[in-house]
């Protein structure tokens, strides 16, 4: 009789899923909390007594936890142990950026769904909505869409004013904080703030309004071209922005497509 492969599991899975008696978070033998419906996703450690019932919560912390490590890049230089190992010290901005957000989440009403809705209301990790202007798709931006994506994929694909005010909440956590540990960032989503109000729209602006925007857009130009050169030095959303989205939104008027000057 052959052995059943993964496929066979997962096929065995999503028979099961829509069962009643589906427990969609598990803890393992290790004390180890399982998404079964993302077995590959990071798991987290569960202590009785310490995290109380809440699987889902183990999940959602260590989920945020790389969200954050993608938005706030560790730049502290390597260290040696007493034995002579190397090693980085802890990201002490990303974690508390990390804390602070997973304590907004739980505070929210959101929370206090079911997590047998987020099997009903399953999410497929395509946000429905696409970015419509140059501040959609900055650093900040794209880190709040992978918050809303986790969210609807740990609480459900359900529209709702819960779920928007949320991400609201998150997001201005996000900018306010950056503002002071990653002011770049906080930077580029203000600049691109300023460069939309001069975007043709059909609308006449003022003298004030035009200089403020271009203002802002050559240092957006000095910031991609910065980022581009070295992209080792940024956050995984920051290079997405400058190497993918920026051209979406600015039209690069180079012949190498490199960082010379914007245009519309």
């Amino acid at each position: 009789m052959p052995m059943p492969t993964e496929d066979d599991h997962l096929i065995k899975l999503k028979e099961n899923v829509e069962g009643p008696d589906f427990e969609r978070f598990v803890v393992d033998d290790e004390c180890h909390v399982i998404d079964r419906l993302n077995s590959d996703g990071p798991s987290g450690n569960y202590y009785p007594g310490i995290h109380g019932d809440d699987h889902r919560e183990r999940i959602l912390s260590g989920r945020l936890r790389d969200c954050a490590a993608d938005l706030i890049v560790n730049r502290r230089p390597e260290e040696t142990d007493q034995d002579g190992s190397k090693y980085r010290p802890e990201n002490e901005e990303s974690s508390s950026i990390c804390s602070a957000i997973y304590h907004v989440i739980r505070a929210s009403s959101l929370h206090t769904l079911e997590p047998s809705v987020s099997i009903q209301h399953r999410f497929d990790g395509v946000l429905k909505r696409t970015p419509k202007s140059l501040q959609d798709v900055t650093s900040l931006s794209l880190f709040r869409d992978d918050i809303e994506r986790l969210l609807r994929d740990l609480y459900g694909d359900c529209d709702s004013q819960a779920l928007d005010s949320l991400l609201n909440a998150i997001f201005s956590v996000a900018w306010q904080f950056t503002r002071f540990v990653r002011p770049e960032l906080y930077q580029e989503h203000h600049n691109a703030c300023d460069v939309q109000q001069i975007m043709p729209d059909g609308y006449s602006i003022g003298s004030g309004t035009y200089r403020m925007g271009y203002a802002a857009l050559k240092k957006l130009e000095a910031h991609v071209r910065e980022v581009r050169a070295n992209r080792s030095e940024h956050s995984k959303y920051t290079v997405e922005f400058a190497t993918r989205h920026v051209e979406d939104f600015i039209r690069l008027e180079t012949a190498d497509r490199d960082t010379n000057f914007f245009d519309w």
